[in-house]
């Protein structure tokens, strides 16, 4: 990451790189990259797998696809989101998302207020490599739910 007259730039690769519940998440920007104003992740999720448990928390979310399908449920909605598509989530709106493809699916996330990124420092784990993680089981749901509640994300029972 390069700081040039108070802005940050971040490169391909140079984000901090996570697997979060399943997917690779690269954190872009962090509330202290770009003082106190947003948090930025490119995720990526793994095919036919859920992205994230249902949830809401305390910040608007901005979406762009990048590749792949990814389908959002919202509140009592579903919507497929391909490549080029922008979804914006107000703060508190219930959502999750999944991968129901063969294949990859990626985003550019945007959250408006900083702080999201301690949740997925706390749930995930640092990446040793820039790549999907192996399948593994999910990480314990009520252990999810505590550092949710540490960080402002109210998670909710997955859906069958």
């Amino acid at each position: 990451m390069t700081t040039i007259l108070h802005s940050t730039v971040t490169r391909k690769n140079e984000g901090k790189p996570l697997w979060v519940l399943g997917s690779f998440f690269e954190i872009k920007a962090t509330g202290q990259d770009t003082g106190g104003h947003l948090t930025v992740v490119e995720m990526t999720y793994a095919p036919g797998r859920p992205g994230a448990p249902p949830h809401r928390h305390q910040c608007g979310e901005a979406v762009y696809v990048l590749e792949g399908t990814i389908r959002y449920h919202v509140e009592d909605q579903v919507l497929d989101a391909t490549p080029g598509d922008f979804l914006y989530f107000p703060e508190g709106t219930l959502e999750w998302m999944e991968n129901p493809t063969t294949v990859p699916a990626r985003t550019l996330t945007i959250y408006d207020r900083p702080g999201i990124e301690d949740f997925f420092n706390e749930v995930g784990e640092k990446a040793t490599a820039r790549t999907l993680p192996s399948p593994a089981p999910l990480p314990d749901f009520d252990r999810v739910v505590a550092a949710g509640k540490r960080h402002g994300v109210e998670i909710h029972p997955p859906t069958p």
